[in-house]
């Protein structure tokens, strides 16, 4: 039996445990005290106005100064540079939710208003159930939960690190390709439009070795956007570009690099220029030393990686109709999950596919929709309160 035999296997157990979940009315789940309830006692009726109330939440100016959910996530322990709970806390302190540490992680932090409470951890809460923490987390099975219910999304499967000559011939007709970590998240460590078998049995090593199971799949042309979907409805968009710099005429990669990395905000990392991102700049016919034409975008990697550099550029108005409901429709089908962020491949450049929804995730990094490098800071943290406590 294969990897994603076995994971398949998995998923359907949890499926049809989630399915007959008995959430109690505390936003926890009945017996495991780890997961929140879609009842509407823990804060979702279901209904059009519910859900018409939560995108409304996500359209009002976000809290753009974090000093004071910076102080108190200190104060109760919390410290940390981490924005995506900074942007929640500031927005539960603006609305009068109390805001203090779960005494059960120490990661965690409890979110209490009306008789109700979640648990928050960059991302990961209480209003998904663990089963659909646990789904989403086989990346492999979830394309195929889609494939089966008619959705676009990529073909892939999972390999133990030793099987590189195995996976090769899995995927050599399906190429190019893509290799990743089975379970990664943040976009570490994904390589894609591999063609060559010596650089697929290269990567594929070095995948395994830092992350265990590979995941390899099928390459498709498009550009990535993060949509934010709450209780089925699209809150945000994040278009991430991957980590580039913008040429002058005059400059080289390495200073455009360095006056970049200069301010980069509260969020945004630095650019890389390694082994990896030299590498990349060769196959494109560049070098650090190279100098790009006047408004000549450069790229360091092939992957929209926010953590290793990349932009996040809010696109919540720019998805069309069917692309909005193709994110829509792709959260519902995990039972459990009321919180999703979910990859997808857009067509925006000629010769691009059709829309694809690659991953989903269940402990979506909200920061990138507050604090956007470029366009319109969309209030994320406002919507997931208003899912969570519908009296406010």
């Amino acid at each position: 039996m294969t990897i994603t035999d076995r994971a398949a296997r998995a998923a359907r157990a949890l499926l049809r445990r989630v399915s007959s979940d008995s959430p109690s009315s505390d936003g926890r789940q009945s017996g495991s005290g780890t997961s929140a309830s879609s009842s509407p006692a823990a804060g979702s009726t279901g209904t059009t106005d519910a859900g018409d109330r939560i995108v409304a939440a996500g359209r009002v100016a976000p809290v753009s100064d974090l000093s004071a959910a910076s102080e108190h996530l200190r104060s109760i322990g919390r410290a940390g540079k981490n924005w995506t709970n900074a942007v929640l806390v500031a927005e539960a302190l603006r609305q009068g939710v109390e805001v203090t540490a779960d005494p059960k992680r120490p990661k965690r932090i409890m979110l209490r208003h009306g008789g109700a409470s979640f648990w928050w951890g960059n991302g990961v809460t209480s209003l998904n159930t663990l089963g659909a923490r646990r789904i989403v987390s086989y990346k492999e099975v979830t394309s195929r939960l889609l494939l089966n219910r008619q959705l676009s999304a990529p073909v892939n499967a999972v390999f133990d690190p030793a099987d590189a000559p195995r996976a090769w011939a899995w995927g050599e007709a399906l190429r190019p390709l893509v290799i990743k970590p089975h379970n990664g998240n943040q976009g570490t460590d994904v390589f894609v439009g591999i063609t060559d078998r010596e650089e697929f049995v290269e990567t594929f090593t070095r995948v395994g070795r830092d992350h265990g199971s590979v995941l390899v799949e099928q390459f498709h042309s498009g550009v990535e956007h993060r949509c934010l979907v709450l209780d089925h409805r699209l809150i945000a968009v994040t278009r991430r570009r991957p980590a580039s710099v913008l040429g002058d005429g005059t400059s080289s990669i390495t200073q455009l690099v360095e006056a970049k990395n200069a301010d980069r905000g509260l969020m945004h990392k630095q650019l890389p220029l390694d082994e990896e991102a030299s590498a990349y700049l060769a196959r494109h016919g560049h070098s650090a030393d190279s100098v790009p034409a006047t408004d000549e975008r450069v790229y360091l990697t092939g992957a929209s990686n926010i953590h290793r550099g990349g932009d996040a550029l809010d696109a919540t108005d720019e998805l069309t109709a069917a692309e909005v409901d193709l994110a829509q429709e792709a959260s519902k089908q995990i039972p459990g999950l009321r919180l999703a962020a979910l990859d997808l491949l857009l067509p925006r450049r000629d010769g691009d596919g059709a829309p694809l929804v690659l991953e989903i995730n269940a402990n979506p990094m909200i920061s990138m929709h507050h604090l956007p490098w470029e366009g319109t800071p969309r209030n994320a943290a406002g919507a997931i309160l208003a899912a969570m406590f519908p009296t406010l």
